[in-house]
């Protein structure tokens, strides 16, 4: 089902690739793993009061990043089901090994205006210290498609803060999305700009394939790394 429908004629060169997500156990556990896997600290994001989260950040590429997303325990139990399915994947234990490579978000302009929600979405008001953005997405937490649809934000001022996160040496080489119902998935993707993102990342790419899944593949200091998720 596509979550969002625009009411201008604003036609493609919208959407675009704006982070990666894992979900974690805890920050500690992510630190652990960037270090065993890639060879690196990731450098602290921040909090997130309405969600109580936390996260680590890293760009990956122009305009790109990589998140590593936690429940921040410090902070008070909110009032709404977590994002990235975090309460769920903690009280199943899908978590207690490792990190999970858990979707992505795409960036659109003027999302608080353009956004029809659906009984099943919300659309958020978020702060990060001194940042603000819009973001869209289910009320449950659940991905979209496996992961394959991504959950939509807008900064801002419409400046992505990849551009001043720290750069520790991890440099996007693809991100492929893979679902079994791939065609209805590219139509959709395509009416929000998809050939934008293509353009723009061209290490992003569609698949078909028997099962949905998501890959991605990052050049690090430990070489090349390759890691499987979705489907969570």
């Amino acid at each position: 089902m596509l979550a969002l429908s625009f009411e201008t004629d604003t036609a493609g060169a919208i959407l675009k690739l704006d982070h990666i997500a894992f979900a974690a156990q805890s920050l500690e556990q992510a630190q652990a793993y960037a270090l065993q896997r890639f060879g690196v600290s990731l450098p602290a994001g921040g909090k997130h009061p309405l969600m109580g989260t936390h996260n680590l950040v890293t760009r990956i590429a122009p305009g790109v990043f990589l998140e590593f997303i936690a429940i921040d325990p410090d902070a008070a139990t909110p009032n709404r089901t977590r994002w990235f399915a975090l309460d769920r994947l903690m009280r199943e234990g899908t978590l207690e090994e490792a990190p999970r490579l858990f979707g992505w978000v795409a960036s659109v302009p003027d999302l608080a205006r353009n956004a029809s929600e659906l009984p099943q979405h919300e659309l958020l008001e978020v702060t990060r210290g001194d940042l603000r953005w819009h973001f869209f997405h289910r009320r449950d937490g659940e991905a979209e498609l496996d992961g394959c649809w991504p959950a939509l934000i807008d900064w801002a001022g419409g400046q992505s803060p990849a551009g001043r996160m720290q750069d520790v040496g991890l440099r996007l080489i693809q991100f492929q999305l893979a679902h079994p119902e791939m065609p209805a998935l590219r139509e959709k993707l395509q009416r929000l700009g998809w050939e934008a993102v293509a353009a723009e990342n061209r290490s992003v790419e569609l698949a078909d394939a028997a099962r949905p899944g998501l890959t991605l593949v990052l050049d690090t200091p430990n070489g090349r790394v390759q890691i499987e998720g979705g489907g969570l």
